[in-house]
């Protein structure tokens, strides 16, 4: 194998796959980059047997690349990437021996790497004979920085670390609770086959690092054990998450014995305050008192001290109430609306309460409350 690329075009490549290596595993192949060389194109792939990510680099101009000898390589990921980080920003050449010995170069500078027989790395899974279905890069981000958050951290259920996507013949929706808190995003997408799989929430947040920020469309194909996101010359495989996503739709509550709206950055700025004085191990919590009008945001921790402050609402509708919750987690749900204006729906102080964006119920965040004493 003999070719010679831009330093760039290797470099943008290996950043892309980088993320899919494998950091420690017995089988020494999963910790390299697959290197194919073909008439038109460089593939690289990485390949952890739950992540794969492979991306293209064609012959041209823009590229530099120039085939001499077709083959395949795999070589080390930390020190491959180390090496044309390093090397002057100019052609790479680069040439492997019978023996695997793999020789990089670029202008006086001369690297040898041992590589590894490209028949070892494992094949990535099929996907021929699924149905794709299409969605922009911008709407797919949406989906995923505004749910992924929400996942489960433990592997108490494992299930819970993903994050629940269902496509019917109207819309795409993306779930995802660690039971103590619930993000809801619904978009209405046209002619969509019927699926419902979980994908772990690591694999999408490493998607969402990779997907341009317009709105370039993305294919994605779902089998029962696999998912497949074709992004340009980029594909992106997970494994998906076994067993059974509860039902979350009979935690949502449907009618509310209080509602407020309330401007955005006004309440997520005195959260944010708030939380700089509640404790970690007191579950970061912040209480809110609604009396009339005005919202009342305070925190105290007998070791740092205490905060007030009280805000104006908006509009508001029912009774009045006092309610404790993880600070961490209303920041983050605010957040993930991204509105000038949240519409807040409470049924006491022991339920769990809705956020949305005002007028708009295609994004929902659930949280529940912490129980206290007054």
């Amino acid at each position: 194998m003999e070719f010679s690329l831009q330093k760039q075009a290797l470099a943008n490549a290996l950043q892309i796959v980088s993320k899919a290596v494998a950091v420690r595993t017995p089988k020494q192949v999963l910790m390299g980059i697959l290197i194919e060389l073909h008439e038109d194109e460089m593939i690289a792939t990485a390949y952890d047997l739950e992540l794969a990510i492979q991306t293209r680099v064609p012959v041209g101009d823009d590229t530099g690349l120039r085939v001499q000898r077709t083959g395949a390589i795999v070589l080390p990921a930390r020190y491959f990437g180390d090496i044309v980080r390093k090397l002057p920003d100019t052609e790479i050449h680069m040439r492997v021996d019978a023996n695997y010995m793999t020789e990089i170069s670029a202008q006086s500078v001369e690297f040898h790497l041992h590589g590894i027989d490209a028949e070892e790395f494992p094949e990535l899974p099929n996907f021929m004979g699924y149905e794709s279905m299409h969605i922009s890069a911008g709407t797919l981000e949406k989906l995923i920085e505004s749910t992924v958050f929400a996942a489960a951290t433990s592997e108490v259920r494992p299930v819970l670390t993903g994050v629940s996507i269902t496509s019917d013949p109207t819309h795409l929706t993306f779930i995802a609770t660690d039971g103590l808190r619930l993000a809801q995003h619904r978009v209405p997408h046209a002619d969509l086959p019927e699926r419902q799989v979980v994908i772990p929430a690591k694999s999408l947040s490493e998607l969402s690092k990779i997907l341009p920020e317009d709105e370039t469309p993305v294919e994605m194909v779902l089998t029962p054990s696999h998912g497949l996101f074709v992004i340009g010359p980029t594909r992106f495989y997970t494994r998906l998450l076994e067993g059974t996503y509860p039902d979350t739709s009979r935690l949502i509550p449907r009618s509310a014995r209080t509602q407020v709206v309330l401007e955005s950055d006004a309440f997520l700025n005195a959260i944010d305050r708030a939380a700089l004085i509640a404790r970690d191990k007191d579950n970061h919590m912040v209480r809110l008192e609604l009396t009339g009008e005005t919202i009342t945001v305070t925190s105290h921790s007998p070791e740092v001290g205490n905060v007030s402050e009280t805000l104006h609402v908006l509009r508001k509708e029912g009774d009045d109430l006092q309610i404790a919750f993880n600070g961490r987690y209303v920041i983050e749900a605010v957040r993930a609306l991204d509105a000038a204006e949240i519409a807040i729906r409470f049924n006491g102080a022991n339920q769990a309460f809705v956020l949305e964006r005002n007028g708009d119920p295609s994004m929902l965040q659930l949280i529940s409350p912490i129980l206290w004493r007054s």
